[in-house]
């Protein structure tokens, strides 16, 4: 009995040292290799600076057959080359947006030509610091079309170029909502309602007393509703506002104003249903606030504390159990803050890396269960995209399909094995210490 309990209590001292091993292996690898996003896919080209400008559209009904397209370039100053003068630093660039038809027929578009003057050359280099423009496209519903960005830097002469499909046939069906649209304040005008921009909702940082809901579509010339639900930490699909329109002009354009006490979570998601007579018509969009420290990828704080299994302790696992929604929130944060390698800042490198492999996980790994929970999956969060990848062909007479997942900077090799056919590929030699 006494060499059981000691063999035992070699065991889990075994996992423990493991656990810590992993976590080690885990902060060090992403320590050395920060910028996943570049990493995933390597078959892609990797961005040049003046291509990581974001285009965006933003619709909105403005008659019984036709839509407002506002569109958006936004510049950050990072994908610009600056240029010292005296105490000053200077970018100049030349933007366009236009629209195309299906063919490619070119049907509108606005030049700009503009410079940017900084006085610190670490605002040269911001990701969030940015230049923004907008056009308005008034297109007929029934078509296809395709908005194309270009911008062009005066001092390096390189361009980068985005393209977004717009497809308006659907809309000529009645009843029909667009995707709605949040706005938030800001001063000027932004193509929408004065003083107001629209967001895509997507990590929005200060949102004061609340934001505003543009919600539009068509409608058949009689009596139509609308419901607006919400879903987020405090609220199940719950009914938020609702109004009623005579469906006179056939089409609808609303603003309603969603309070900031009724965003209770960092993801919170609002279902807008239209009814006419007996039928409907559903959207669903999400607003995404910001919390400094927490990476842009968790959306639902009890989950991202589930997918911290594979570096997380036991005396960490056990601190959880029984805790309120508002003390895992606490918890979380600092488990993550001690896990910072610069706590100084609002940036946590380590948990916007781990969170971005669990992303990945799940969009390419997803089997019988969430990709993050596979073996592949986990392979992956804790060690990241494999140097080599060594598949059977699925040709070959073999019984079973393998995947041979090399990494020469640690000297480790995981073997995968086909379970069944369907791409549930499990570790052929279980690996101890993750999530145990």
């Amino acid at each position: 009995m006494a060499w059981h309990i000691k063999r035992i209590g070699k065991i889990q001292m075994e996992k423990r040292s493991m656990r810590r091993s992993i976590i080690l292996i885990f902060t060090l690898l992403t320590l050395a290799n920060i910028g996943f996003a570049q990493r995933y896919d390597r078959s892609k080209k990797q961005k040049s600076n003046v291509e990581k400008f974001v285009l965006v559209p933003f619709t909105e009904a403005m008659d019984s057959d036709s839509i407002k397209i506002v569109t958006y370039m936004e510049i950050p100053f990072q994908a610009l080359q600056f240029v010292k003068k005296g105490e000053l630093f200077f970018a100049s660039y030349q933007a366009s947006i236009g629209i195309k038809d299906k063919h490619g027929q070119d049907l509108a578009h606005n030049v700009w030509t503009d410079s940017i003057k900084v006085s610190s050359y670490t605002h040269t280099k911001s990701a969030i610091k940015n230049r923004k423009h907008f056009t308005i496209f008034n297109m007929p519903v029934g078509k296809k079309y395709e908005v194309v960005g270009e911008l062009q830097d005066s001092d390096t002469r390189k361009k980068g170029i985005l393209k977004n499909k717009i497809d308006l046939r659907d809309y000529t069906k009645k009843p029909t909502l667009l995707k709605p649209n949040f706005l938030l304040d800001l001063a000027g005008d932004w193509g929408f309602k004065k003083g107001k921009i629209p967001t895509r909702g997507y990590g929005v940082r200060e949102i004061g007393q609340g934001v505003d809901l543009n919600i539009s579509g068509f409608v058949n010339h009689e009596a139509f509703e609308i419901e607006i639900f919400l879903t987020n930490g405090t609220a199940i699909d719950s009914l938020i506002h609702r109004f009623n329109g005579t469906g006179d002009e056939g089409y609808f354009n609303e603003t309603i104003f969603i309070s900031s006490n009724l965003f209770s979570s960092l993801k919170n998601d609002f279902r807008i249903v239209l009814t006419q007579r007996k039928r409907t018509d559903e959207k669903k969009v999400s607003f995404i606030t910001y919390k400094p420290g927490v990476s842009n990828f968790v959306h639902n704080i009890d989950i991202a504390l589930k997918q911290m299994k594979y570096i997380m302790t036991n005396e960490e696992r056990v601190s959880l159990k029984g805790q309120s929604k508002k003390n895992k929130e606490q918890i979380f944060y600092t488990l993550w803050k001690e896990r910072d390698p610069t706590p100084e800042t609002e940036y946590n490198e380590i948990m916007e890396e781990y969170y971005g492999r669990v992303w990945y996980a799940n969009e390419h790994f997803d089997a019988w269960q969430p990709g993050w929970e596979t073996d592949r999956g986990m392979i992956y969060i804790l060690f990241g995209p494999p140097d080599e990848i060594q598949r059977t062909n699925p040709s070959t007479s073999t019984a079973s399909l393998y995947q041979v997942w090399s990494y020469y900077k640690i000297s480790k090799q995981f073997v995968f094995r086909d379970q069944n056919g369907f791409g549930d590929y499990r570790l052929d030699t279980p690996f101890l210490g993750a999530g145990l």
